[in-house]
């Protein structure tokens, strides 16, 4: 760039010295072929010599002058740098070019031919002052055409000149040069030729005059109308100049429209266009700054806030016009001048802000620096980080609760890579494994595989690598010690971008305790809790797998249906602990004389089953018969009392033609009723053609229509009102079961309930009545009626898990109320299997469902035994309430169990109410509850009218 500027102070010097130079010589060559001078007078010292040294003083003046012209601009170019425009007092000096330009040429055309007539002459007379100013005018004339090529080339030379140091004003307008060009010189040409005419012909004529006037008038003309239409194409740019520069984007775009067709026209239109674009773009970037979320302020180099968008504004709370100037610490005292100006300046940082009312405001900043016009300055992007570092906030603590509960678990939270290598552990692998998380990590999992799981986990992983999302199954392990671990695994696999296997996590649980526990549940479900025999339902079960494989076989099996015959003498006489003694030593005996593979099962109370495999008849009788001999020789010792106890054998060979397990059990059981009512100590096997059987032909029919009842859906459900004494409203209802007969009557449960007992039936009897009666209560919620039942169940119901599951599926289906439901079991069905009645009645408890104990009283110890039954009420026994206005000793007997049940927190129920003056005394020893056939019979269903809530003021009929 230096050089290029040295290059135009050099050329302008030279074109300045060379057309100076040119000028003299040829206003004299011209003044001699006019015969103004001789050329010969110049030749002479006294007239030559002064000429050349004005000359040559004016050349070297010419040359010094306008090569130091332009150094003021080089010196300023050189100090501000370029781009700048020119300051006011260097504009008026470059303004005076062309003044400067043109003196010079003037002095030249007074000075030489001043000195060439002076010098020689010392004086000039009249005559030669004429010639010496038609002298003057003849080089002047000269001068311009001489000087005008250099002065329109120095001025372009002053163009270039101009891209480098700038300007802010015009200094010649393109009308000036098209009246020089268009105008005068052609007018100067034609002065010329009419001298020359005159000179060269001696005079002018009217015609010529006439001729140049019209020709200059002409040439006048089409320069004035050139120099209108070039006016015309420069007006918009005349207008932008006149607003000396402080025009927005916007104004100059409308400002310069295109006024002609021409160059200019269309350079006009293409800088509009640009405007135009640079408005857009201003607009978008503007609308970007207005309406980013992110607050934008940019400071100048003295770190004063000068751009400040609505986003910052919300952000501190002040406007822009109230914050702009001041310095950036107002707003964030610890941004630093270091951070802005560092050797770093783009970077980003977390600071507290500081908005108008003093709150601090979390933010982060991200600063960079840009150069614009020699200045720096710098943005500033601002961003509100409230939310996120809340937000933050929360995630750690999140991940601190996460990782504390991972630690904490009582689970196995683990990580494996695909390799099978541990990668993490918590600590509750010491606890399952018995190892430190970091002695495991990095081991293979193989390590605490037990020989017997390898298969299931190998598979496991084999399915994860594979691509399964999730495995969940139950494996074995080894702890520390070797000891075997149950445990429940659940894996899932992580996968990379590329869908890779890079990890596998998941979690194991330790089910040992549960797994030993499901197992002792499965053994007290199948085992009786006394003797450790197999139970009535498992041995049931078993007989029907066994009747179903012989009818597909040819196979024979034998089954043995034993009653002890001395058993309730010694239970009555000795008490129930010599019972269950004596129950156990029987057990003894049993097991020691059959096959280890035979099952051997307490069927109830003293009796027995046991079921021979693969053994025929003529094998059976001899088993049958040894067992009863060594009962015969047995005898039960206690504290020095001894009893002979004997046994009756019911024999029932299993084949083929056996129908069903119920008919092979009703039959060994017919058989051994046979046998007792033989005189017992005997063993009778059961024959088709038995004389005998006719005895029981009675239960046998039992069982077939309980059977038919319960499948076709033949029993009825009665609802007897159950009235609170309190309030005389009905509570409640009992559901009483019946069966009806092909004429119209129906059977109480005591008809029909020993059989089905005997034969295996109860259980299904006492679900189809539970389902039957949850469901019906669940419509009568449904509509409104929101009444309660009270449901009795047999006394083999604490021994079926089924029925357990189908009341807590029927509340899980139907939405119905726990504690709307009372189920009654008897006293002695308690006594008899305490810890069966226990566990059934807490089950239901834990469901929500109420308990009463029924026919209270009626047993041996029934005080003894309360306290350790969690039943809700009782039910006074009917016996002691039908005679209690006659009988002092059932009055008794009714204060004291009412007395008794409400320091223990239950309520009582009297059944059996048959009159009024029963109800007066119940109400005045404070019982609870009643129910009879003075309060209402058993009906069809629940009458509307006679729900709970309505007032009881006569006998209800049935």
């Amino acid at each position: 760039m230096g050089h290029a500027i040295t290059l135009i102070q050099t050329r302008i010097a030279l074109v300045a010295f060379v057309s100076f130079a040119l000028t003299p010589i040829c206003g004299y060559a011209v003044a001699a072929y006019f015969g103004m001078v001789e050329l010969n007078d110049l030749m002479q010292a006294n007239t030559g010599l002064p000429l050349l040294a004005v000359y040559v003083i004016l050349l070297a003046w010419v040359r010094w002058h306008f090569y130091n012209f332009t150094r003021p601009l080089i010196d300023w170019h050189v100090e501000h740098h370029s781009g700048q425009p020119l300051p006011d007092h260097l504009n008026r000096h470059l303004r005076t070019f062309t003044s400067r330009y043109w003196s010079f040429f003037l002095i030249a055309a007074v000075l030489l031919p001043t000195v060439q007539f002076w010098v020689p002459n010392n004086s000039v007379s009249s005559s030669d002052s004429a010639s010496l100013l038609e002298f003057m005018l003849m080089n002047l004339v000269i001068a311009i055409y001489i000087g005008m090529p250099g002065y329109l080339y120095s001025l372009n030379l002053l163009g270039h000149l101009n891209r480098y140091i700038g300007m802010n004003s015009v200094h010649i307008t393109i009308q000036t040069k098209m009246l020089l060009i268009g105008g005068f010189l052609p007018l100067l040409t034609s002065v010329v030729l009419l001298k020359y005419y005159w000179w060269h012909t001696g005079y002018l004529g009217n015609e010529v005059l006439v001729a140049w006037a019209v020709i200059g008038f002409i040439a006048f003309l089409i320069t004035g109308v050139a120099i209108v239409g070039l006016h015309q194409s420069l007006s918009p740019v005349k207008r932008v100049i006149s607003r000396s520069g402080a025009s927005s984007n916007s104004t100059l775009a409308k400002l310069l429209r295109p006024q002609s067709l021409d160059e200019i026209g269309y350079l006009v239109q293409m800088l509009g266009n640009v405007f135009k674009r640079l408005v857009e773009q201003e607009s978008h970037v503007t609308a970007i700054v207005d309406h980013a979320a992110e607050g934008i302020i940019v400071l100048d180099e003295e770190h004063t806030i000068g751009t400040f968008n609505p986003a910052a504004e919300r952000l501190f709370g002040y406007l822009h016009h109230e914050i702009s100037g001041k310095p950036i610490r107002w707003l964030i005292p610890e941004l630093d001048t270091l951070s802005l100006e560092g050797n770093n300046p783009d970077n980003e940082r977390e600071l507290i802000g500081r908005n108008r009312n003093g709150s601090s405001v979390p933010i982060r900043v991200r600063t960079s620096q840009m150069l614009r016009d020699e200045q720096v300055f710098y943005t500033l992007i601002v961003a509100d980080i409230s939310e996120q570092q809340a937000a933050q906030n929360l995630l750690l603590e999140a991940e601190s609760r996460y990782r504390n509960l991972v630690e904490t678990a009582h689970d196995l939270v683990w990580s494996l890579d695909p390799d099978g290598h541990w990668i993490y552990l918590n600590n509750a692998v010491t606890n399952i494994y018995g190892y430190l998380p970091e002695e495991m990590l990095g081991q293979h999992f193989k390590q605490i595989q037990a020989p017997e799981s390898q298969e299931r986990d190998n598979s496991a992983f084999e399915q994860l690598l594979g691509g399964k999302d999730l495995v969940q199954y139950e494996t074995v392990h080894l702890d520390k010690e070797g000891n075997h671990r149950y445990i429940s695994f659940n894996a899932r696999p992580t996968l990379n971008d590329s869908g890779q296997v890079v990890s596998i996590c998941g979690t194991a649980r330790d089910i040992t305790e549960q797994k030993l526990f499901e197992k002792e549940l499965t053994y007290q479900t199948q085992h009786d809790s006394l003797t450790g025999l197999y139970n009535r339902s498992y041995f049931q079960s078993e007989l029907e797998r066994v009747t179903s494989r012989i009818a597909r076989s040819a196979a024979e099996c034998a089954l043995l249906y034993l009653d002890l015959d001395q058993f309730k003498y010694v239970n009555d006489t000795l008490g129930h602990a010599a019972g269950d003694r004596l129950l156990k030593e029987c057990t003894d005996v049993l097991r020691k004389n059959i096959r280890d593979g035979d099952l051997l099962a307490r069927f109830g109370g003293d009796e027995f089953t046991i079921l021979l495999y693969n053994i025929d008849h003529d094998h059976a009788v001899p088993v049958a018969e040894n067992i009863r001999s060594m009962f015969e020789h047995y005898r039960f010792n206690d504290n020095g009392k001894t009893i002979n106890v004997t046994c009756s054998i019911g024999l029932s060979m299993i084949d083929s033609d056996t129908d069903s397990a119920e008919e092979a059990l009703s039959r060994a059981d017919l058989a051994c009723n046979i046998s007792k009512s033989q005189g017992r100590n005997c063993v009778h096997e059961f024959t088709e053609d038995d004389s005998e059987q006719t005895a029981m032909a009675e239960d046998m029919g039992w069982v077939s229509r309980v059977r038919d009842a319960i499948d076709n859906d033949r029993f009825k459900l009665l609802y007897q009102p159950i009235v609170n004494l309190a309030s005389d409203e009905i509570h409640g209802y009992e559901v009483l079961l019946r069966l009806p007969t092909d004429d119209g009557k129906s059977i109480k449960p005591g008809g029909f309930i020993p059989a089905a007992e005997r034969f295996g039936l109860i259980h299904s009897l006492d679900q189809w009545a539970v389902r039957h009666a949850m469901e019906h209560l669940a419509e009568l919620h449904s509509d409104n009626f929101n009444t309660q039942f009270a449901i009795n169940l047999s006394g083999r119901a604490v021994d079926d898990p089924k029925l357990l599951k189908l009341i807590k599926g029927i509340l899980n289906t139907t939405g119905l109320n726990p504690a709307s439901i009372t189920f009654e079991i008897t006293e002695t069905t308690a006594i008899n299997n305490l810890q069966a009645a226990r566990s059934f009645i807490g089950n239901l408890k834990d469901l929500g469902c109420k308990m009463s104990l029924d026919d209270f009283g009626s047993g041996f110890c029934s005080f003894t035994y309360l306290k350790h039954l969690p039943v809700d009420s009782l039910k006074i026994d009917g016996s002691f309430i039908q005679a209690i206005a006659h009988t002092e000793v059932d009055q008794a007997m009714v204060k004291s169990m009412n007395q008794v049940a409400h320091a223990l927190g239950k309520t009582t129920i009297a059944e059996f109410v048959e009159n009024h003056e029963t109800l007066v005394l119940l109400k005045k020893y404070g019982i609870d509850f009643a129910q009879g056939h003075y309060l209402g019979r058993p009906q069809s269903k629940p009458v509307q009218g006679l729900a709970t809530g309505n007032t009881i003021e006569a006998p209800l009929s049935a």
